[in-house]
Order: C-alpha cells, then sequence, then structure tokens
C-alpha cells in the first residue's frame, strides 16, 4: 500500500554538529554527516523499545543515532541514548517517537516520520 507516516517530509537544513550528552553527564560533540538516521525515542514508548535494546538492527549504509529529551538510562547492553534537547529543536523534532534522515551536501533533512518499528523506518529510508 505504500503508506508512510507522515504525508509529506519537510525538506530542510540540519545542523553542522550535535551536542550530545550521555548518561554519565558528559558531553560529546560530534559531527553529523550524510547518512545519518537520528531517531528520537522517550521511556514509556513501546515502538522505541527496539532501537534501544536491539543491537543488531542496522539500517544499510545509514549511521544510526538514538536521541531523547527526557533522562534515560540505558544498561550496557543496550545502545547508547544521548541527551540531546538543541539537536531535536534544530531538526525541528517536536516529540518522539520521530524520526529523520540526513543526507546530502550541504546536509539537509531528505525525509521524517513517526517511529513505529525498525521495519517501517527503514522502508521508509530505502529510497534514499
Amino acid at each position: 500500500m505504500g503508506l508512510r507516516s507522515i504525508d509529506s517530509p519537510r525538506r530542510r537544513p540540519a545542523p553542522a554538529t550535535a551536542h550530545l550528552t550521555d548518561s554519565a553527564g558528559a558531553v560529546h560533540i560530534l559531527t553529523l554527516k550524510p547518512r545519518t538516521l537520528i531517531v528520537a525515542v522517550k521511556s514509556n514508548c513501546e515502538g522505541c523499545k527496539p532501537f534501544v535494546e536491539d543491537l543488531s538492527i542496522e539500517f544499510f549504509d545509514w549511521r544510526l543515532i538514538v536521541v531523547t529529551r527526557d533522562s534515560m538510562l540505558t544498561a550496557a547492553d543496550q545502545r547508547p541514548v544521548w541527551f540531546a534537547p538543541e539537536l531535536l529543536d534544530a531538526l525541528e523534532i517536536a516529540s518522539a517517537p520521530f524520526f529523520v534522515a540526513l543526507d546530502g551536501a550541504p546536509l539537509n533533512v531528505v525525509t521524517e516520520g513517526v517511529v513505529f518499528a525498525p521495519e517501517q523506518v527503514a522502508r521508509e529510508i530505502s529510497e534514499f
């Protein structure tokens, strides 16, 4: 059927860097590059859990970064969840669960949508 999680993604500029805070409170500055998938999660979201708990989830040649506005603790055997409210604001992500795919030069949001499951996100970014 070709259903999408959002009717019409808005292509817009993405920042070149992100300030990400780890669970210990240390701030890391990350250079954002083409083919970066940013997934915003929240602690009470069932569809978000696989992005945190399943380390085998990969998105072809996309670099996956999981971020939140909440303080979320993750176990050693889980994917890091970075506290990044400034990045979410810069990418115009109002709430989780949501994803944006960054690509191109200059770097842009090329698609975006609500997160339901890893397979759905993979399908939505597959055309890029």
